[in-house]
């Protein structure tokens, strides 16, 4: 359902002050904080899409405002229910016998050429020395990675020094490895003819309010409009809907 409020008298409703910048009201009735609201061609009345109706009941007692709905506004419609079982339509859909397309088996395609990787020794930027002295100019020096042997006696017997390897770039040589498997399809197994029976609600339609449609189409008259490269543009039926809202039920 899509909620929306209704102000038929906005000097009247900024004169009770539920409307003032501390209201919590001010976003469902007033239409000023954000942009799902349209107000009338004369600035009288104001109209706003709202996501929730909690805490609208201290509206109640104010003649000019309306909490309704585009469903109630338009009409819509809804599955029939019977003695409180809803009520269904039942089709059932054949499927034809058909040969699927299955692989049978396989050719060799382009070629698949062996790939080298080459990798390099990591570097960084110095610009001081082991003693934390400036460098006269930045090096770039080899990471490694080291291992200390020690004897039995807990002696340092060898620092071992590794090289820190990284990629460099991938050469394509001109071995062949092997080819690209290309797929040929033939006919499989034919299917039989199957068919499923699906399940439609029966529907029926509930007419809108006159009166609450002529106030709807007095603020949001959808007069068309041109833009700057002389297109016209007519407003959609349906105003300020939320994203990802259903309205398919609507008339």
């Amino acid at each position: 359902m899509v909620i929306v409020s209704i102000c038929q008298d906005m000097e009247a409703l900024r004169a009770t002050g539920l409307v003032d910048a501390e209201s919590p009201y001010r976003g469902k009735i007033d239409g000023r904080s954000g942009k799902h609201v349209q107000y009338s061609p004369d600035g009288t009345k104001s109209m706003i899409v709202i996501t929730s109706i909690d805490e609208l009941e201290g509206l109640a007692e104010l003649p000019f405002v309306t909490v309704t709905s585009l469903e109630e506004i338009h009409g819509y419609k809804k599955q029939v229910e019977i003695d409180g079982e809803l009520q269904w339509t039942e089709e059932v859909v054949t499927v034809p016998a058909y040969t699927p397309q299955v692989v049978v088996g396989y050719v060799d395609g382009d070629p698949v050429y062996k790939v080298v990787r080459h990798d390099k020794q990591k570097t960084v930027t110095r610009t001081h020395d082991e003693d934390g002295n400036e460098l006269p100019e930045p090096i770039e020096a080899g990471v490694v990675k080291t291992r200390n042997v020690y004897g039995e006696d807990g002696e340092l017997l060898e620092v071992i020094e590794t090289p820190v390897m990284v990629l460099d770039y991938y050469e394509t040589t001109d071995e062949i490895e092997g080819y690209k498997q290309v797929p040929v399809y033939g006919d499989g197994e034919e299917v039989p003819e199957s068919s499923y029976t699906v399940k439609h609600p029966v529907l029926e339609e509930v007419a809108g309010d006159p009166a609450l449609k002529a106030l709807y189409d007095e603020i949001y008259p959808r007069t068309p409009y041109v833009d700057e490269e002389g297109n016209v543009h007519t407003p959609p039926k349906l105003f300020a809907v939320p994203g990802g809202q259903d309205t398919s039920h609507i008339l």
